[in-house]
């Protein structure tokens, strides 16, 4: 292990450091950081409303918590697409070169990203889908938060503003001053939307998802195209593009008609026939994406570092639940070349492992229970019909924890040896 942990020290550390000083990364990284919070209060409400437990469901419908529980979400991580182009637009003015811009760049931008949303016309009344604004939207918010923050922070050092003369207050010139950029940028991503509308797609948002789907709407439910769809999905998270919305709508049509067939199975005492199904999928994603439940576990009940410690503390019960978008953009995994091994390579080791048990008797798959990917490992394989399958899944936690030790312990000694410096600088 201490051979492993020099190797990445000495290679993985390197590469690392220069993502963090690339100006572009650092802006997409900063950017998605700091929308931890909102991540988070989305996250855990979402949970709050998803437990799938009938006798507290009906106590939230007779009392309308259900509407309060939505509510929140709704306007949180269902939302995070528009409040990435704020946060990205703003990271990428200190980025640049121009802080004292950085809420103008943030404003903009988040302006430049509204441009290029779709707008639906019904009966007179102009509307936007709030589907474009949220996870689905994150990646053209990345790059147009770049795009329009590059762009304005050059003009402003080019000096192509308008200045007001030296006696006008300073928020009176700061307004004055965004006005070229703010034409210039604005009128850009005007001219890009138009481009999209010409096309077949509509938008740029929806042309990055059918451009990413089409390809993969040829696989089949082969095991070897089961992998390379859940590595595909891993890779598209790693860049801030959301893998399940790119994968899951080629699997989803399959997957409800292999449930149908394997529950009549399983309820007539024959095999399950269909066994890379919807529980697979959740069996990769314990915890989240890139099967990040160990890693959250080492985070909350390991850390030497005060900052993962805590961090792992707060994410940790989302982890429980399947959700993982705090660990994605907050650790962050998004660009974190350290975190790319085992977020990629988990999943297919546990999904793998669990079908050649399969294959060999050993378990019994589960049935493919649609929309089961919110309840906590173990009972997730219970409620699949499979006891063997719901042991297993404590066993993938144990290999998860396996596979991500020695990157935790890597940026958990990175993190500490930050804060003992701090201290020593006090």
């Amino acid at each position: 292990m201490n051979a492993l942990m020099n190797w990445m020290e000495q290679h993985l550390v390197p590469i690392a450091n220069r993502f963090a000083q690339n100006p572009i990364l650092k802006t997409m990284s900063e950017g998605a950081m700091s929308l931890l919070a909102v991540i988070m209060v989305g996250s855990i409400f979402s949970i709050l409303n998803g437990i799938p437990w009938e006798p507290y469901t009906n106590f939230l419908n007779s009392t309308h918590l259900n509407e309060f529980f939505a509510f929140i979400p709704a306007i949180t991580t269902e939302l995070l697409g528009l409040y990435m182009a704020f946060s990205v637009g703003r990271a990428g003015a200190k980025n640049f070169g121009q802080p004292e811009s950085a809420f103008m760049c943030g404003i903009l931008s988040m302006a430049c990203y509204l441009v290029l949303v779709p707008i639906d016309s019904v009966e007179g009344v102009s509307s936007i889908q709030t589907k474009y604004l949220g996870t689905q939207g994150i990646f053209v918010a990345l790059i147009g938060g770049i795009l329009s923050s590059s762009i304005v922070t050059w003009i402003i050092q080019k000096k192509i503003v308008i200045k007001m003369p030296s006696g006008v207050p300073p928020m009176v010139g700061e307004n004055f001053a965004a006005l070229i950029p703010g034409f210039v940028i604005i009128t850009l991503f005007a001219l890009i939307k138009w481009i999209f509308l010409l096309t077949p797609y509509g938008n740029p948002i929806d042309c990055i998802y059918s451009i990413i789907q089409t390809p993969l709407q040829a696989l089949t439910s082969s095991l070897p195209a089961f992998l390379l769809l859940i590595l595909i999905a891993q890779i598209l998270w790693f860049f801030g593009v959301h893998g399940s919305y790119s994968v899951l709508p080629i699997l989803f049509p399959l997957w409800i008609g292999y449930a149908g067939e394997n529950t009549a199975n399983a309820a007539a005492g024959l095999p399950i026939e269909h066994i890379l199904n919807a529980g697979m999928w959740d069996l990769a994603c314990l915890g989240g994406a890139g099967a990040t439940i160990g890693l959250v576990i080492w985070l909350c009940f390991f850390s030497k570092s005060a900052q993962y410690k805590d961090f792992g503390r707060l994410t940790f019960p989302c982890g429980v639940f399947g959700v993982n978008e705090p660990v994605i953009f907050g650790l962050p995994i998004m660009l974190n070349p350290i975190m790319f091994i085992p977020f990629v390579i988990t999943p297919v080791v546990i999904v793998s492992l669990a079908y050649f048990l399969i294959s060999i008797g050993l378990i019994t798959p589960p049935v493919g229970l649609i929309g089961a990917g919110s309840i906590p490992p173990f009972l997730h394989g219970l409620a699949n019909g499979s006891l063997s399958f719901a042991i297993y899944e404590l066993i993938a936690i144990g290999i998860s924890m396996i596979i991500y030790y020695p990157f935790f312990k890597l940026i958990d000694k990175q993190a500490l040896l930050k804060e003992e410096q701090g201290e020593k600088n006090e």
